[in-house]
């Protein structure tokens, strides 16, 4: 027998879930869904409300949609202002993909930042995995009618395998503000993820020359740190790999053939670059506490709200 859902103040999630529910029905957060395209708007609201319910609560939406509707006090108490179909809901969950709604997500947690960052950023990837919620009890899912729903088969070594994906997050170290996300379908590795996540920081105007970008040894590659130095000129600190010569490492970072032979700011900033990598390259021991942050982070979003599991819609239905 599954326990009610109840409404409770003196639960933290509850409190919680009060504030975030408030911040989702401002004018701001309609105003960013209209601007993603994702419509009707009261809809998407209520789809959104009743996931994070069930994130938080650990139960089925289903039941959530069924509980809601079941009681006018509990409605009131969780801002819902009508009953609710749960068929709608589904639809109106298959109907954005991952990208959309991580952007969404994005733009509206990033207008409660400071825009104004002075100096260079301390920016830390890590990356987790994201199990979709499917009954493999009622159905056999063979490749064929995983990539037909757009599902694919994803690899850890703690989860063995699994459907989902990889959610690759990049946070700011001092402000512990989320400043990019991808989700990548299936078994991805990491050091496929890192130039990517770069380029989408570049491309949101969010990496800046000189900032420093932690890693962990799963994004190790020798054109990891030659490509973030050399092209996004940045300092590509990414955990080394047992047994990784530092002059190996190093080696990556030539000048460009115009720049051998005059002095210039790009060539002074290369060598500035290079300088700060080597001094934290031999300090990396002392920089782990650094990366506890964003693990900490991922630990609350996977374990503190139940986001472990992912229950998954898809529009081939």
């Amino acid at each position: 027998m599954k326990m009610p859902l109840v409404h409770d103040i003196k639960n933290p999630k509850c409190n919680l879930l009060d504030v975030i529910f408030i911040d989702i029905d401002s004018r701001e957060t309609r105003q960013e869904l209209s601007r993603n395209g994702m419509k009707p708007v009261n809809k998407v609201l209520s789809a959104i409300k009743i996931r994070l319910i069930a994130m938080f609560y650990g139960i089925d939406i289903k039941y959530v949609v069924d509980e809601l509707n079941n009681s006018e006090e509990l409605r009131k108490a969780f801002r819902f202002k009508s009953t609710l179909d749960y068929l709608e809901l589904s639809e109106v969950f298959s109907r954005f993909d991952d990208c959309q709604v991580l952007e969404f997500v994005l733009k509206r947690l990033n207008k409660e930042f400071k825009k104004d960052v002075r100096g260079n950023r301390k920016i830390i990837i890590d990356s987790t995995d994201i199990r979709f919620r499917i009954n493999l009890e009622k159905r056999y899912y063979d490749d064929r009618t995983l990539e037909e729903n757009g599902y694919e088969f994803g690899f850890s070594s703690s989860k063995k395998k699994f459907i989902g994906g990889k959610l690759t997050i990049a946070m700011d170290y001092d402000t512990c503000q989320p400043l990019a996300m991808l989700f990548h379908p299936g078994a991805v590795h990491d050091s496929q993820i890192y130039l990517e996540i770069l380029e989408d920081l570049k491309r949101r105007r969010i990496l800046k020359k000189g900032d420093l970008v932690l890693a962990d040894k799963g994004y190790f590659s020798f054109k990891n740190y030659g490509s973030g130095l050399m092209d996004y000129k940045i300092v590509p600190l990414i955990r080394p790999k047992k047994n990784t010569r530092k002059d190996r490492v190093f080696s990556q970072f030539n000048y460009p053939l115009d720049l051998c032979c005059v002095e210039t700011p790009l060539k002074t900033l290369y060598r500035r670059l290079v300088t700060k990598l080597s001094k934290l390259y031999d300090k990396w021991d002392y920089l782990k506490s650094i990366r506890s942050k964003i693990e900490d982070f991922i630990k609350f979003f996977k374990n503190g709200v139940g986001y472990e599991q992912v229950p998954s819609y898809h529009t081939n239905q």
